[in-house]
């Protein structure tokens, strides 16, 4: 036996690749919502990272070429396991696939897989920035960056400030349009997901204006919940199932906001 000096080698035997068998009937139509895609079969796995050069095409002993002769598309879970020939394969035409198994992934984790464990720290905390007004100061350095003004929630005196209105967020400079008053307290509270790792690109900002009649205000966009929503009346917290409730992208108080009270809703995209 040899010596070396490293870390041992260990010997593996690479996984065979995957081969799947076709012929010209296993081949249609393939519907992904608005999108159909012709002369298309769904394969048993994804290709890594949609890229053909990631799958070989053969048919009738010929290779075809990726690009040309054929495309992956994306199935109705967002993932790289359609294979679309660019036309109409001949009849008992004899068809199959290698899977290489080479290339970037484009992952996906199945949904209600990641939980708190397996976030990351900066993904379940939040930073909360706390300084004192002096009645002339109207800059305040965070802690940390924002991807946004919109990523965070900024209270004077426990009353939240509305985004561009009462303030606005470059870099580490929280700006306020007028000083806050001396001895005012000053809360910027950070959103758990932020910096470079994020779900999404912004954090969504609705304002409503009460009537004295109207509960019920549509957001703009769905993907809230009563629970992963923010709201606030006039500034002040509201309540989640209690004061109000989210359905698609109607929001709902328990009860009716007065003339010209303002309503401000914020959520994650």
């Amino acid at each position: 036996m040899s010596n070396y000096i490293g870390t041992p080698f260990i010997n593996q035997v690479s996984p065979a690749f995957q081969q799947e068998d076709f012929t010209d009937s296993s081949f249609g139509n393939i519907t992904v919502g608005s999108i159909t895609h012709a002369n298309s079969v769904a394969l048993s796995q994804a290709v890594p990272g949609a890229n053909g050069e990631n799958l070989l095409v053969v048919i009738n002993n010929v290779i075809q070429q990726a690009t040309s002769a054929f495309t992956i598309e994306q199935d109705a879970n967002a993932e790289p396991k359609i294979l679309k020939l660019a036309g109409a394969p001949d009849s008992s035409s004899v068809i199959y696939v290698v899977h290489r198994g080479i290339g970037s992934f484009q992952m996906k984790p199945p949904t209600g897989s990641v939980g708190q464990d397996e976030l990351a720290a900066n993904l379940k905390s939040f930073t909360n920035d706390v300084f004192t007004g002096n009645g002339s100061t109207v800059a305040f350095t965070l802690s940390e960056t924002p991807p946004n003004s919109n990523s965070v929630l900024v209270f004077v005196d426990g009353i939240l400030q509305k985004s561009s209105t009462n303030y606005s967020i470059s870099g580490t400079t929280l700006t306020f349009t007028s000083a806050p008053d001396t001895s005012a307290e000053i809360e910027a509270k950070h959103f758990g997901i932020r910096g470079v790792v994020r779900r999404s690109t912004d954090f969504q900002y609705d304002s409503f204006t009460g009537n004295g009649s109207l509960t019920a205000f549509t957001l703009s966009t769905s993907g809230a919940t009563t629970n992963s929503a923010f709201i606030f009346y006039n500034g002040i917290a509201l309540k989640p199932t209690s004061d109000y409730s989210i359905s698609g992208t109607t929001l709902t108080l328990t009860f009716a906001p007065v003339a010209s009270s303002e309503i401000m809703a914020r959520y994650q995209l």
